[in-house]
C-alpha cells in the first residue's frame, strides 16, 4: 500500500488539483495526505493573518477574504461548491473555536476538495492523528485509531486531536509529519510529491538512495525536501520514503535501512564521500577546511558544543559519522578520527 502527501505548491490552483488527481489514480494511490493550497501568498499565512486580525479587533478582515477567494477559485475551477462550508468555518471563528482551528481550515478545505475530485471518503484527522494533552504526538494511540482509516480515502495533514477533543496544530511542515505518522502505523511505503524531482546531488543529478540516517543528518544540515521529524517514525517502522516529483514520472530518492550508494551533497552544499582515512583534519586538506564536527549520532547544539568547545568560532561547520577522541592543535580542541570512517559529510564553500 502508499500513502501519498501533496505539498501546497502541488495544490496551489484547480489545474494542479486535476494533475494530482491524475497522478493518484494512475498509480492506484489508496491514501492522500492534502496540505493547504500554497502559493503567493499560502493560504495558510492568509488564515494566521486573518485570525491575528480577529485577536486585535474583532473582524478577519481582507486577508480572511483573500483566503476564501482562493479556495472559492479553486474548488470553481474543480465545479465543487463549498460555500456553505466556508460559511461554517467563518462562523466557528467567529463564535471564539480558537487559533489553531482557524489556522487548520486550509488542509480541510484541501483535503475535502481533492476526495470530491477523486470519489474518495474524507477521513478528518480526528479520527486518526491523536495527540496528547501537550500537543505532542501519541503514537500508541495514533496506531489504535488506524482502524479508521478506509482506503480508499483523503486525510488534511498538520493538525490532529488531543484526548480532550480540542484541535492541535503540528509544527510547521506538519502535513509531511501526517504523512510519515500514518504510513507508519498502517505499515505503508510513504510517497512525499512535491515540486521537485528528489534531493539533488549538487552536481546537477538525484541522490538515488540514502538510508534513515544520512536523511536524517543532510535533512537536519539543511536539505529541506525533507520534514526532520517526520523521518522518525518511519526509520522505526521501517516504512520506504519516496521523494519524488508530482509531475514527474522518474522514481526520486529513495530512503530506507541502505545506505547511500553514491557521492551527494546536500541543498546547503554537504558532500558526501566514502571511506575516508585520515588523522587530524587540520592536515588532511580536504576542502580547506581546518577541523570537522564528529559524532557517532545526532549532530545536536550540545554535541558541536562539547566536539569543538565556544573558543572554535572560525570554524566552517563541517561534519563526519564515527568515533572521535579529542586531541589539541594551537591551543584548540581538535577532532581526531581514530578509525577509518565509513562517511564523511563536508560543507563545500
Amino acid at each position: 500500500m502508499i500513502v501519498a502527501k501533496f505539498g501546497g505548491s502541488s495544490l496551489s490552483s484547480a489545474e494542479k488539483f486535476l494533475l494530482v488527481a491524475e497522478f493518484v489514480k494512475r498509480h492506484e494511490i489508496p491514501v492522500v495526505i492534502a496540505s493547504a493550497p500554497g502559493g503567493e501568498p499560502k493560504v495558510t499565512d492568509l488564515l494566521i493573518s486573518a485570525y491575528r486580525a480577529w485577536e486585535e479587533n474583532g473582524d478577519l478582515g481582507c486577508d480572511f477574504a483573500e483566503a476564501e477567494k482562493r479556495l472559492s477559485g479553486i474548488a470553481s475551477g474543480l465545479k465543487i461548491d463549498i460555500a456553505p462550508r466556508l460559511a461554517s468555518i467563518k462562523a466557528d471563528i467567529n463564535a471564539g473555536c480558537g487559533f489553531d482551528y482557524a489556522v487548520s481550515r486550509g488542509e480541510h478545505i484541501s483535503a475535502y476538495l481533492l476526495s470530491k475530485l477523486l470519489g474518495y471518503a474524507f477521513i478528518d484527522a480526528k479520527e486518526c492523528i491523536k495527540l496528547t494533552e501537550s500537543g505532542k504526538i501519541d503514537l500508541c494511540s495514533t496506531e489504535a485509531h488506524s482502524v479508521n482509516i478506509k482506503p480508499p480515502c483523503v486525510i488534511p495533514g498538520f493538525y490532529g486531536y488531543m484526548p480532550s477533543g480540542k484541535l492541535r496544530l503540528l509544527s510547521r511542515g506538519g502535513s509531511d509529519i501526517s504523512g510519515a505518522l500514518i504510513a507508519s502505523v498502517i505499515g505503508s511505503e510513504y510517497w512525499k510529491c512535491t515540486d521537485v524531482e528528489g534531493i539533488f546531488d549538487g552536481y546537477g543529478g538525484v541522490i538515488d538512495h540514502l538510508s534513515y540516517d544520512e536523511a536524517e543528518l543532510l535533512c537536519y544540515f539543511g536539505a529541506s525536501v525533507m520534514q526532520y521529524k517526520s523521518l522518525a517514525y518511519l526509520k522505526k517502522s521501517h516504512s520506504k520514503l519516496v521523494i519524488r516529483g508530482t509531475c514527474i514520472d522518474k522514481t526520486g530518492t529513495v530512503v530506507s535501512d541502505e545506505p547511500c550508494r553514491q557521492a551527494a551533497k546536500s541543498s546547503k552544499r554537504m558532500l558526501y564521500a566514502e571511506n575516508v582515512d585520515i588523522g587530524y583534519i587540520e592536515d588532511c586538506g580536504l576542502l580547506g577546511k581546518s577541523i570537522a564536527l564528529i559524532d557517532d549520532m545526532g549532530f545536536s547544539q550540545a554535541a558541536i558544543r562539547r566536539i569543538l568547545g565556544e573558543s572554535a568560532c572560525f570554524v566552517t561547520v563541517t561534519a563526519a559519522i564515527g568515533p572521535y577522541v579529542q586531541g589539541e592543535v594551537g591551543g584548540l580542541a581538535t577532532p581526531l578520527i581514530t578509525t577509518k570512517l565509513g562517511r564523511l559529510y563536508v560543507t563545500a564553500d
